[in-house]
């Protein structure tokens, strides 16, 4: 299951380049609703998110005896490092730069280091195996929120088949 874990983060900036490519860049800067994020700001978080919270916290289990991870509050990251702001080709290209180290380190790991524990603060003990499973499960979180922007911006122009679907 690792070796699946390992092939979703390796194909994740392909897959999320082929999505944008198709998305005009209004579109890519709007959230489809308020309360969502847009396109532009999901690339950020991934970007940001790489290093600062799943690499930092896989490393740290492997390295450190039983270390402390703390918060990653990404709705305070999103408005305080202004995601909204940046450009979300670069937070791609970033992103994919990251995710090419990551996926190599992350290869190199041992079953011995997959098995060791941080203790996350809100959930408690969890391995190094678990955050890269994690870590994939966070990607396709967010793979399938760019295509439901994509999905938002056809609704309107359904005519009477809305009556077949609720957003949410």
């Amino acid at each position: 299951m690792l070796k699946e874990a390992l092939e979703i983060l390796a194909t994740t900036p392909e897959k999320l380049r082929r999505e944008v490519r198709q998305i005009p860049l209004r579109q890519i800067k709007s959230r489809p609703a308020q309360s969502k994020w847009s396109v532009q700001e999901i690339l950020a978080h991934l970007d940001d998110v790489e290093e600062n919270g799943m690499r930092s916290r896989v490393e740290a289990i492997v390295n450190e005896e039983r270390p402390f991870l703390p918060l990653f509050d990404q709705e305070k990251r999103v408005v305080e490092l202004h995601y909204n702001r940046m450009d979300p080709h670069r937070s791609l290209e970033s992103l994919s730069r990251q995710r090419r180290a990551n996926v190599r380190w992350l290869r190199t790991l041992r079953p011995s280091q997959l098995k060791r524990k941080g203790v996350h603060h809100q959930v408690g003990d969890m391995t190094a195996a678990e955050y890269i499973y994690e870590w994939a499960f966070h990607d396709l979180g967010h793979l399938k929120q760019i295509l439901e922007v994509r999905r938002y911006a056809l609704y309107p122009l359904m005519g009477n088949m809305k009556t077949y679907y609720r957003l949410t």
